[in-house]
C-alpha cells in the first residue's frame, strides 16, 4: 500500500474506533437477540456492571439495570460473580 492509503486508513479507524459503543467494549450486547445469537447453546445471562454480577433469565434482576448487558454464561463466568 503506499503511504497516501494508509494515511486515508489511519483517520478512518480512529473514528470508527470513537462510534463504537461503550459496551462492545466490555464484551457484552445491548439485546438479548444479539447475545443469544453469538452464545448458540451457551445461556444468555444479564451482567450488572455495578455490583460486578451476572443474572440468569429466571432471576428477578434479569435486565433491570440500566447499567449493564447480556453475555454468554461462560463468559460471565471468567468475570463477574453468579448472583444468587
Amino acid at each position: 500500500m503506499s503511504i497516501r492509503t494508509w494515511s486515508l486508513m489511519i483517520p478512518m479507524a480512529a473514528v470508527a474506533a470513537l462510534a463504537t459503543p461503550a459496551i462492545a467494549a466490555t464484551g457484552l450486547f445491548a439485546s438479548e437477540d444479539a447475545a443469544s445469537q453469538s452464545c448458540g447453546a451457551d445461556e444468555v445471562v444479564w451482567v450488572d456492571l455495578d455490583h460486578g454480577r451476572f443474572y440468569h433469565k429466571a432471576q428477578a434482576d434479569y435486565g433491570k439495570n440500566g447499567n449493564g448487558g447480556y453475555t454468554c454464561q461462560k463468559a460471565a463466568k471468567l468475570q463477574y460473580r453468579e448472583a444468587h
